[in-house]
């Protein structure tokens, strides 16, 4: 009798050391952040441009955990055109959107019900690339620059720029419309169809590669355009600021990361194994370290207004005030993790 009590205290003491050692590491877990991630709320980035300077904030804040850090569970999903991406937003099937910053006050002018939330690229990613035998802006004088469509962004960037550097559109040199996507233009600068137009940085790269010049850095003429901003719904502004100050804070993480410590960010894509080999990661994160914000303001929606063209409806609309709410990157910039 007295051996089988002694088996029972021996096995109750067992039982409460388990019990205290569990605990113990419950409670641990608890302390050293696995909360977060065990009550994370999923939020859904929509971005349009599938290169790497597109979602490179959002990217680094997903892989090193700054959204976790906010509570908030990142998916990122790639959607094609501005019109998928508002009918995402009002749907309800994305939070956010990265969205070029015409397309988002056209819009929003239009009747959309969406407001800018933040900034993201306030660097216009253009760059003027000239046909072979074309040296500098000087030699476009009497020729023809190409782009896409009337009324978009390239073109404003392509005429803008080239305002700024005492080029004067249809007195120094004429606008073709309708040369295609990328490649047909690459095609059109070869054939002499037309002697310059704008390009991406990424396009850039393989253009230059390939012997054709760059004339002009479009990005670093026209300076602080915000050429992509962060869109949310008018709902899920109202109905969630915290949750909206939650998220543009892990992106202004991820932002400062790529500015500060550039060998990090590059040594985390390049594990990634998605983006390309190391030496293009290397100039994508060199080309667009310093150049994300999530700041927005009045100056900002009014140079999205003129360069969309649409002054006359944005003062019926209210003027650039209701547009944006600049309060929430404000406040995310303003607190600190």
């Amino acid at each position: 009798m007295a051996k089988r009590v002694r088996l029972a205290d021996e096995f109750c003491e067992k039982l409460m050391r388990r019990i205290a050692t569990t605990l113990f590491i419950a409670l641990g877990i608890v302390a050293a952040g696995w909360r977060p991630y065990v009550e994370a709320k999923p939020v859904t980035l929509a971005y349009q441009t599938p290169t790497l300077s597109g979602i490179l904030p959002s990217f680094v804040g997903g892989e090193l955990g700054f959204f976790a850090a906010e509570g908030l569970e990142l998916r990122q999903v790639f959607v094609r055109g501005g019109p998928t991406a508002t009918a995402a937003l009002i749907s309800g099937d994305v939070d956010f959107a990265l969205i070029s910053g015409v397309a988002s006050v056209r819009a929003i002018v239009q009747g959309a019900p969406l407001i800018i939330v933040g900034g993201s690229q306030p660097y216009m990613d253009y760059t003027l690339i000239g046909a072979k035998g074309i040296a500098s802006l000087n030699d476009l004088k009497g020729k023809t620059v190409g782009v896409t469509g009337a009324g978009g962004v390239a073109e404003y960037a392509a005429v803008e720029g080239l305002a700024r550097k005492g080029l004067v559109r249809d007195r120094d040199y004429k606008i073709l419309y309708g040369v295609g996507n990328s490649p047909a233009r690459a095609q059109g600068l070869e054939a002499g169809r037309m002697q310059a137009s704008p390009f991406s940085f990424m396009e850039r790269v393989d253009l230059e590669q390939k012997g054709f010049p760059l004339l002009m850095d479009i990005g670093k003429v026209i300076t602080g355009f915000p050429f992509v901003v962060i869109v949310s719904s008018r709902k899920k502004a109202e109905t969630d600021p915290e949750g909206t100050t939650a998220f543009l804070r892990a992106m202004k993480r991820g932002m400062d990361l790529v500015k500060t410590d550039k060998e990090k960010v590059i040594a985390t894509v390049v594990k990634k194994g998605t983006y390309g080999d190391p030496a293009t990661i290397r100039k994508v994160v060199e080309q667009f370290s310093g150049v994300y914000s999530i700041s927005i303001n009045k100056e900002d929606i009014d140079a999205l207004i003129v360069a969309g063209k649409i002054e006359a409806e944005a003062k019926t609309f209210g003027g650039a005030e209701k547009f944006f709410i600049g309060s929430f990157a404000a406040k995310a910039i303003a607190q600190k993790r």
